[in-house]
């Protein structure tokens, strides 16, 4: 089975997009499953010691044996700081594609691609789906949920940058307020 870590790093950053308002799909925001993959791809890309988790082969009756890194245990909470590290400075979400398929950084692959250029954004990111390879999960994204997923990301690397509380980090976001014609 995976580490304890994988499932408690998968639930803690759940919480934190509910709270946050970025986890909702139907408002043009990643699916929770698309989250998940980001979670686990961190764990196979996202850390500068080496990979927590193998890729991960659909259909194979055995994950290959790939060298995972055991030293150190890192805690959950480290964890979490590093994934919104790995998120915010360093994984461009525009030009390299999440694949727990392949567990490691690189270009989308040109069917995967959808330009929305028209939205003023470039392209929307592109989050492999392991079971279909050529569906984007990234593809429903809208431009105004990317630009709160990036104030997201850099909201809590910084916070964690700075040794905030948790109780901060998961103050739960409210949308800034319109005011009326008349003043009210």
């Amino acid at each position: 089975g995976l580490d304890s870590r994988t499932e408690e790093l998968i639930l803690l950053v759940r919480r934190w997009t509910r709270d946050r308002g970025i986890a909702h799909a139907s408002q043009g925001h990643f699916t929770t499953y698309a989250w998940n993959l980001l979670v686990v791809f961190f764990l196979q890309a996202g850390q500068e010691n080496g990979r927590s988790l193998p890729p991960i082969t659909v259909g194979a009756d055995e994950v290959a044996e790939q060298p995972i890194d055991q030293s150190g245990q890192k805690s959950v909470a480290v964890l979490f700081q590093e994934f919104f590290a790995f998120y915010a400075r360093h994984f461009d979400l525009q030009q390299e594609a999440v694949s727990v398929r392949l567990g490691c950084r690189g270009p989308p692959l040109a069917e995967q691609i959808l330009d929305s250029s028209e939205q003023g954004e470039g392209r929307v990111p592109v989050i492999e789906d392991p079971f279909e390879i050529t569906r984007n999960l990234g593809n429903r994204v809208t431009s105004p949920a990317l630009s709160r997923l990036r104030e997201e990301l850099a909201r809590a690397d910084e916070l964690c940058s700075r040794g905030t509380s948790l109780k901060e980090l998961f103050e739960l976001w409210a949308p800034p307020s319109v005011e009326h014609k008349d003043g009210k």
